[in-house]
């Protein structure tokens, strides 16, 4: 099994903000890559992990497509865009994921889901759908490429309940292995 890691957003368009750490979206979500790295090498069972970079250059459309074809270089088996939400309201909270709707592209949208749901404890806003018929944000990450792939939003970062939840380190370690556990549990099941 191989899990692809991408992480949102890239050095020169960083994303989100969390307003209690400062953190942009491409910061977090590089270091919460990392963690994940981690929690795979604890797994017992052999799963291969690599992180993948959205290098700037040529438009969000070029480096969707270039980004995701090194993912299908390498051969995943699945793959994960890593981001986190924001909203102008600080009341706006919970988890939520995207998904082709593909069957494999669902199961590991399941999975991954109510893993991240459980441990952070946070409202779940669910799994939505986009694709090329249904458009919206996020869609090119999740059509792109060959393997089966999510966009998860964990939290929002403009939330104090979400910052509270991903704050510390023990809950950016159980976050991550959280995306592994569901990961695995929905490549056993492709």
């Amino acid at each position: 099994m191989k899990l692809a890691i991408v992480v949102g957003h890239n050095e020169i368009s960083q994303g989100a903000v969390r307003t209690d750490t400062h953190e942009t979206e491409y910061q977090y979500n590089s270091d919460l890559a990392g963690r994940i790295v981690d929690a795979v090498s604890e797994y017992d069972e052999y799963v291969g992990v690599k992180v993948f970079y959205r290098v700037p250059g040529g438009g969000y459309t070029q480096e969707i497509a270039r980004v995701y074809e090194e993912v299908d270089h390498w051969g995943a088996t699945a793959s994960i865009e890593l981001h986190f939400n924001s909203a102008g309201d600080p009341r706006a909270s919970g988890t939520e994921t995207f998904s082709s709707g593909s069957v494999k592209s669902l199961i590991l949208a399941e999975e991954v889901q109510m893993e991240m749901v459980e441990t952070l404890g946070l409202r779940d806003r669910g799994i939505k759908i986009r694709n090329n018929r249904t458009k919206g944000r996020g869609y090119l990450s999740l059509v792109s490429g060959n393997a089966p792939a999510i966009l998860i939003e964990p939290f929002f970062g403009s939330s104090s309940i979400g910052q509270r939840a991903t704050d510390d380190e023990h809950e950016r370690r159980s976050l991550a292995e959280a995306i592994v556990e569901g990961a695995v549990k929905a490549m056993k099941r492709f």
